[in-house]
């Protein structure tokens, strides 16, 4: 059985002249639709302004902006990133971590390197 979405039509706020529709929660925050000929965006904003979800529909695609103290991806089988380009930045500490097998391969050169000690630990270490 599949539930058809509801169509909630939001009322205009006093910002009607620059197309924006807002939809104020129980919680405080506010869900904001703005529509123009550059852009289509959906924004959460926080009760105290910040803007938790960015939803901004491009030409190229949706691009999808959260921002949060934690963010939470969580899949009972699979989680896929597929890109061009990836990158992990992280201003403390990165780890990955595998119950099962762990692979990294690389189709071109690898580079790996440390301003401090580099530890490789295992039951047997094959090089080539």
């Amino acid at each position: 059985m599949s539930k058809k979405a509801e169509v909630i039509n939001l009322k205009t706020s006093d910002a009607a002249l620059d197309k924006k529709k807002r939809m104020r929660l129980d919680s405080g925050r506010q869900i904001i639709v703005h529509s123009d000929e550059k852009e289509e965006l959906i924004q959460i904003v926080e009760p105290k302004g910040e803007i938790a979800m960015t939803v901004r529909m491009t030409d190229d695609g949706p691009v999808v902006t959260v921002r949060g103290a934690h963010l939470e991806l969580k899949s009972t089988e699979t989680i896929t990133l597929e890109a061009k380009k990836i990158t992990i930045h992280a201003k403390e500490e990165a780890v990955v971590e595998s119950e099962g097998s762990l692979e990294i391969d690389s189709a071109k050169k690898m580079d790996i390197h440390s301003d401090n000690e580099i530890r490789v630990e295992g039951k047997m270490i094959h090089l080539n």
